[in-house]
């Protein structure tokens, strides 16, 4: 089995293809185009029409590397950049037309702990704590873990690229410009000083470009052997400000593309040094995309990280588990009838783990759940979910209750559709919080305009059954009120 990885980071565009032998990834290519995505960002926060360009570029020339692979064995995911570009819902579209998939903005967490995964899967085995950093183009991610276990994740809005382009924007390197640099980096990472400071790890490791950049001029200078230390970096510091100016360094062992964007790494990673005591850092040949990898193997292996993620927030905001798996079970029967029997799958486990934390805002209050629901799926950290995946799971905990005009601008989608009909028959079915045993029962959706829901349900059950009978009857009401139709037929 081939599997396929797309890093759109702010800096570089990356590509990992790997197979799969034995339980093993191996990699079968790997290929990188230095983008910076960051560097591209206009006044207003916007990408500029030539980065964009650059991009599509990149990506056209990406999708034919992936050509032959199953379009379920690939995962392209974008960070910082796109997180924060104000024209990024418009950009995404043609990228994805570009590449050939759809592409995943992940938050900066969720970046950090497949990092972290890339890299342990990639070191030698050890019960050592470590910390693993990560200096992208347009953020930094930190990690204490050990093993295989990510114990603390965090992502700070500075890096490479943009540390690099604010701080010497006209190529000039000054005592003063990188003191500065420096300041303001480690400003940004002084709130996590507690969690992160050398005392909770054992050993430092370094992802991405800029430590492995620092790491090569060392080496082939012949000041280290490949480890960065505290010397290494102020040497360098000193070469780059007795230089002045970019186009003037020619360190020893620096790639060319990697030259603009030196000074803004060194400085981050000299407030990392600084601001936690780090003695030295091996770098790590791990990173995002081998996260990446090693994420859809365990989804294809029945390990999906996301599920792991549901069952943690379930113990954490004290669900009804009974409750949780009986809607979640209701929904999913509604919502494969609703699909013919031939759901999307992704589609389908999404409205599964919406299902199952339907109620997670009671933990907050009582009153309104369904809101405080909606506010834990879009802000909460869920390892292994995309911003689209909460997105989506959100408006579903959204739409449970209530009228439908709070989620009107969802309901353009018919796949939306399907599933919030089916998590609030699930949530019918089941308010009395006990097994129900359902009579013979159909369901049915057609995609006309308007878009019409059918149910058909024994009359004798539901005449047995008024509550329920009487909400069902209320969803032809509600649905009526944002151009669908629901219909209830007693057979």
């Amino acid at each position: 089995m081939l599997l396929g990885a797309v890093d759109l980071g702010s800096n570089s565009f990356r590509i990992e293809i790997g197979r799969v032998e034995d339980g093993r990834i191996v990699t079968e290519g790997y290929w990188k185009e230095t983008v910076r995505l960051s560097a591209g960002l206009d006044a207003d926060g916007n990408f500029t029409q030539e980065v964009q360009e650059r991009a599509l570029a990149a990506l056209h020339r990406f999708r034919e590397k992936l050509e032959g692979i199953d379009p379920k064995c690939i995962r392209a995911v974008g960070t910082q950049a796109l997180r924060i570009a104000k024209n990024a819902a418009e950009f995404l579209p043609k990228a994805e037309q570009a590449l050939g998939h759809p592409i995943e903005i992940i938050a900066g967490r969720e970046e950090a702990r497949l990092v972290f995964a890339g890299c342990v899967h990639t070191l030698p085995p050890s019960s050592e704590k470590r910390l693993i950093v990560d200096i992208g183009g347009g953020s930094t991610e930190l990690i204490v873990g050990y093993g295989l276990i990510p114990k603390r994740c965090e992502s700070f809005h500075v890096g490479c690229v943009n540390t690099s382009v604010d701080f010497f924007p006209d190529g000039k390197i000054t005592p003063e410009a990188f003191h500065q640099a420096t300041m303001f980096a480690r400003a940004e990472f002084e709130e996590v000083v507690p969690e992160f400071n050398h005392r909770n790890w054992d050993a430092a490791y370094g992802s991405a470009g800029t430590i492995g950049a620092v790491a090569d001029i060392g080496h082939a200078s012949g000041l280290t052997n490949g480890v960065v230390t505290p010397a290494l970096l102020k040497y360098l510091r000193d070469q780059l400000i007795e230089k002045g100016s970019i186009s003037e360094i020619d360190f020893p062992g620096l790639k060319k593309d990697r030259k603009e964007v030196i000074a803004g790494g060194l400085a981050v990673l000299t407030a990392v040094f600084e601001t936690f005591n780090i003695k030295e850092m091996r770098p790590a040949p791990g990173a995002l995309r081998v996260g990446l990898l090693h994420d859809l193997l365990g989804r294809h292996n029945q390990q999906d990280t996301r599920d792991k993620t549901v069952t943690a927030l379930i113990k954490r905001v004290g669900l009804d588990k009974q409750q949780a798996a009986r809607v979640a079970g209701l929904t999913d029967a509604f919502f494969v009838a609703l699909n013919d029997n031939r759901p999307e799958q992704e589609q389908r486990k999404l409205l599964q783990w919406a299902a199952m934390l339907h109620e997670s805002g009671r933990s907050i209050s009582p009153s309104g759940y369904h809101h405080h629901s909606k506010y834990i799926l879009l802000h909460a950290d869920l390892a292994g979910f995309s911003r689209d995946d909460q997105k989506q799971m959100a408006a579903a905990v959204l739409a449970q209750r209530g009228n439908l005009l709070k989620v009107k601008d969802a309901l353009v989608d018919p796949v939306f559709v399907r599933m919030a009909c089916a998590l609030r028959l699930g949530i019918i079915f089941a308010h009395s919080r006990r097994l129900l045993r359902l009579p013979k029962w159909s369901l049915t959706c057609s995609d006309t305009v308007p878009q019409r829901i059918e149910l058909s349900i024994d009359a004798t059950w539901l005449d047995n059954h008024s509550l329920i009978k009487y909400l069902l009857e209320q969803e032809s009401v509600i649905w009526a009120r944002v151009g669908r139709q629901f219909v209830l037929t007693a057979s």
